[in-house]
């Protein structure tokens, strides 16, 4: 009997690494563009999202600087407010207590 190839083996498995090496770098190369354009969308996302974030927060701003701004009228209209309702509980208060 002859003796068993035994470098077969070996030889095999180089083989087969060198085949993945290369499917995977195959791979690598044909995926790259969308790799990039999938990075690009992102990146365009995040700066949608810084910039309606900052206009949130820009919207915000003018609106409690207009509150500030414009105190005194604020005031004024709650003060009217609140006399209107005392006014017109005090009118009901009046017309429940007559007697028909």
């Amino acid at each position: 009997m002859s003796e068993p190839n035994k470098g077969t083996d070996q030889q095999n498995e180089t083989t087969k690494r060198e085949t993945a090496s290369r499917a995977r770098d195959s791979a690598d190369k044909a995926t790259a563009p969308v790799s990039d354009a999938a990075k690009k969308t992102e990146a365009k996302a995040g700066r949608q999202a810084a910039a309606a974030a900052t206009g949130q927060v820009t919207t915000v701003a003018r609106t409690a600087w207009t509150a500030v701004a414009r105190r005194k009228m604020l005031a004024m209209g709650v003060g009217a407010g609140v006399t209107a309702v005392g006014a017109a509980s005090y009118a009901a208060g009046r017309r429940a207590g007559r007697r028909p």
